[in-house]
């Protein structure tokens, strides 16, 4: 096979896996909460729990360096598989094969319905009660306490912020280097979520997978905001964020929404709308449904732009290749 006629192949195929996935997703999404302990995505956060849980402490470089063990040996264990598969980028039939084989390992590294299926149970929610039990299956804070103001703070906060870490950050790292690097990049989200916390028992022990975490999400997580405000129809982000360091696209969403957030004791977004003078107006429930339509809105941005560039690279390969044996013969 000559190394024009891979390249080719392989964009395209490329693009065939990614529209396949994402169609998979946004008809049935992830499997039921009751069969998420077969999910082999679940295998991440439970390896790591078991070698947080043999794992000594007191000892600040050894957890450190432990830390940084046990997280490359979990991204190997995921990622070579996903690599071995580009071997069957090969002539017909394996290149089939290959696809069968990549569409649902791609979308194991990513969810657009996913993230829609626990809105929409915060949404559903029939009294606050009810509501505090949904919120907290996507927020890590204590929300026992929290007021409905607060809670639905949460579920936006979560919608937009998961936009990078659920969506954006797979689809980027797939379009440049595929899916091994789709994956790679889940297996290091899904260890900053499990260890990723500057409490006394992860400080030391989650440093290397919360730091890897945030150099792999430096550009999905501007890409994300940028499309929540090109899928809200904003041309600029006029929110204001207050206290720690806020995700960029939970001030995107902010923004778009025209409403305001808060995380007690940590950080706030507000603003005023520039049309009307008032300022943002605190969350409410319909919010929460108009973010996950921005999320699948800029989710499909992203899939069209992705689209547009394979395909007009492809041509432009087409074209040099004409010129070259144009000039040739």
């Amino acid at each position: 096979m000559s190394s024009y006629f891979y390249f080719c192949c392989y964009f395209i195929t490329q693009l065939l896996i990614f529209m396949l996935a994402l169609a998979i997703d946004l008809a049935f999404g992830d499997p039921p909460e009751r069969l998420e302990r077969f999910y082999p995505i679940v295998w991440i956060s439970r390896l790591m729990y078991f070698f947080d849980g043999i794992t000594k402490r007191g000892n600040a470089n050894k957890e450190r360096v432990l830390g940084v063990i046990y997280a490359v040996l979990i991204a190997t264990i995921f990622t070579i598989p996903c690599l071995a598969l580009l071997m069957l980028m090969a002539p017909y039939p394996y290149e089939v094969l290959y696809v069968i084989l990549a569409v649902p390992v791609f979308k194991m590294t990513f969810t657009v319905k996913g993230l829609e299926r626990y809105a929409q149970g915060v949404i559903a929610a029939a009294d606050i009660e009810a509501k505090r039990e949904a919120v907290s299956k996507i927020v890590s804070r204590d929300v026992s306490s929290q007021d409905m103001e607060h809670l639905n703070s949460a579920a936006i906060e979560s919608v937009a912020e998961n936009l990078t870490d659920s969506v954006i950050a797979p689809f980027f790292y797939f379009a440049l280097f595929g899916v091994p690097a789709a994956m790679l990049y889940r297996v290091i989200n899904t260890l900053d979520a499990v260890v990723g916390y500057k409490t006394d028992r992860y400080r030391y022990f989650g440093w290397f997978a919360a730091r890897a975490d945030d150099i792999m999400n430096y550009i999905p997580e501007r890409i994300a905001a940028a499309l929540i405000l090109l899928a809200g129809g904003r041309p600029r982000c006029d929110a204001v964020e207050k206290g720690r360091r806020v995700h960029r696209t939970i001030v995107a969403m902010c923004s778009v929404l025209r409403v305001k957030v808060e995380k007690l004791g940590h950080y706030s977004v507000t603003g005023r709308d520039s049309s009307s003078g008032s300022g943002y107006e605190a969350p409410r429930t319909e919010h929460i449904a108009e973010s996950i339509r921005v999320v699948k809105r800029s989710a499909l941005i992203f899939a069209l732009c992705y689209a547009m560039i394979t395909i007009v690279g492809y041509m432009c390969l087409c074209s040099v290749r004409n010129m070259l044996l144009f000039h040739i013969l």
